[in-house]
């Protein structure tokens, strides 16, 4: 994959987190991004592993381990790539996605997933008064 489908795709496996999170979770943004920083669908770190639709961790990697965006990124971090890349191709795709927060808005997230409740228990109302 790309970073560019990395980061749309943790995009939208934070969208599945946000949807499982109570309205009390949703209000506190500083435990949301903890919560998505250590919830494995997400980024992987807590397990080492992050499942994708996609494939192995190895045919994911290809693309972006050679990507420039992605290689300003990781080295911002003073990260050294032979020492990740000792564990394996699990963790280039965990360090990948943990990367790939710092493009998403997870406020505009949170604020749309609100919404998107509200309209559906305003939809749940009006059919209640219909019957």
């Amino acid at each position: 994959m790309t970073y560019e489908e990395y980061i749309a795709e943790t995009k939208e496996n934070c969208k599945k987190v946000l949807a499982d999170c109570s309205i009390g979770e949703l209000e506190d943004i500083e435990r949301i991004r903890k919560l998505l920083w250590e919830d494995d669908r997400v980024t992987g770190v807590v397990s080492g592993f992050c499942a994708s639709a996609k494939g192995e961790a190895k045919d994911l990697i290809k693309d972006v381990i050679f990507d420039d965006r992605f290689l300003e990124d990781f080295n911002k971090h003073d990260l050294n790539m032979q020492s990740v890349m000792a564990y394996g191709p699990e963790a280039i795709d965990v360090v990948v996605r943990c990367l790939a927060l710092k493009y998403i808005s997870l406020l505009e997230l949170v604020e749309k997933e609100q919404k998107k409740r509200i309209e559906n228990e305003r939809q749940a109302r009006r059919i209640s008064i219909r019957v």
